[in-house]
């Protein structure tokens, strides 16, 4: 396709760094790519991204992100989040995702035009995911703490908190978070995706979660907290309820580990809560802590978390030991 080509060109000449953005209207370019967005095909959109703003994000100088950044990801993430959310209902409820593709997918019977609109819906919602784990990744946010990478947290000195406006300057998931307009879609969507039933993307988006975790505690932001603690937290619990998530019970319960070692959530009867802080003091182990945070969700829920009671009973079925278990 012609604007695959197009997109293609761009993405590279974005690479090139500061002489592109200083050559360019911001406005010119908004336009030309977003004036039509609504009306784009969800592989048109997958394109966009992966061409164009996956680069521009990574690419782009810091002191332009306020321009760049929001004039570009603004409409795109308001749109895509409500198109999204529409088709995923659709196909979770009725069995049939809606796209707006039309172009090579009107002809052949009515399974192969199923799978092939399905195929579409997952494509784009990971790469939206991917977008979001780019946006998160560490060279793009210094001025936070970060998650080592054997997964052990970071303490963090409380004396140190800041301001979300200071953090956004050193941290691209703080500069997101402080603008609204971007904030709010972006928000919903992580939200949704853990009901989305899609590993991939979920497996894409957790870097971001983990990252606006850490970002809640290292600002103390209130509404930031309180998005962290219950909103996301409870998502999460939902997105353990289905079975089908069992394949990616692992991420979902390191995203609750963070959470509650962070916070300090208290989400269950003192008595169990004391005996689960007391097994966590005693390790530092992040596969430790992940069984004592996955016996703690089974012990309060019961068989309520498909994702983990299906992974318990196929660990049982076959004999193979728990790869978070510790003996």
């Amino acid at each position: 396709m012609v604007y695959m080509n197009r997109y293609n060109v761009l993405g590279l000449s974005i690479t090139i760094g500061d002489s592109f953005f200083k050559n360019l209207d911001v406005h010119f370019v908004a336009v030309a790519l977003m004036e039509n967005i609504q009306s784009m095909e969800f592989s048109h959109l997958r394109e966009l991204v992966h061409c164009i703003l996956i680069p521009l994000v990574k690419n782009g100088p810091v002191d332009m992100r306020e321009i760049w950044l929001e004039k570009l990801l603004h409409p795109l993430f308001d749109h895509v989040q409500q198109a999204l959310s529409c088709s995923w209902s659709s196909l979770l409820q009725d069995g049939r995702a809606k796209v707006p593709d039309t172009h090579g997918i009107l002809s052949g019977s009515d399974l192969k035009v199923q799978v092939m609109e399905e195929t579409l819906l997952r494509n784009l919602t990971r790469q939206i995911c991917s977008l979001l784990s780019v946006i998160a990744s560490p060279p793009l946010n210094t001025g936070i703490p970060s998650l080592e990478q054997s997964g052990h947290i970071i303490p963090f000195d409380m004396s140190s908190v800041k301001s979300l406006d200071a953090v956004a300057s050193c941290s691209l998931v703080g500069f997101l978070l402080k603008h609204e307009g971007l904030a709010l879609p972006t928000l919903r969507m992580c939200l949704e995706v853990f009901k989305w039933t899609d590993g991939e993307a979920v497996t894409k988006i957790s870097s971001f979660c983990s990252a606006m975790v850490v970002l809640s505690t290292v600002t103390n932001h209130t509404k930031l907290v309180e998005y962290v603690s219950t909103d996301l937290f409870t998502s999460v619990i939902q997105g353990l309820e289905l079975e089908l998530n069992a394949i990616i019970s692992a991420d979902l319960v390191e995203i609750c580990r963070e959470i509650f070692v962070l916070q300090s959530l208290p989400f269950i009867t003192s008595r169990d809560l004391h005996a689960f802080e007391e097994s966590l003091s005693k390790t530092s182990s992040p596969k430790e802590q992940r069984q004592h945070m996955k016996n703690l969700l089974l012990m309060a829920t019961g068989n309520k978390l498909k994702a983990l009671a299906e992974q318990k009973r196929r660990l049982k079925l076959t004999g193979a030991r728990d790869p978070d278990n510790c003996c």
